[in-house]
């Protein structure tokens, strides 16, 4: 991974984003307690999931986006 960013909210991290030579990856710090629905999210760890964006244009896809704003949702209740 060549670097990672991450947001949070009242310092807990919500999303992170990690980029690699041919794809970047959206990490949700609390992505088994988001209701994906679409299967959108992937892994299978305790806590985590992420979502892979292969293009620019996949960050501007509605349901990525609208996976974000859930998590910062959750993040603030």
């Amino acid at each position: 991974m060549w670097k990672l960013y991450r947001y949070a909210v009242d310092g807990k991290d919500v999303v992170g984003i990690g980029t690699y030579p041919d794809h970047a990856n959206l990490y949700f710090y609390r992505g088994v307690d988001l209701d994906d629905g679409t299967g959108l999210l992937q892994g299978g760890g305790k806590l985590m999931r992420s979502i892979t964006l292969r293009r620019p244009a996949d960050a501007e896809r509605a349901d990525v986006k609208r996976m974000v704003r859930k998590a910062f949702e959750l993040a603030a209740s």
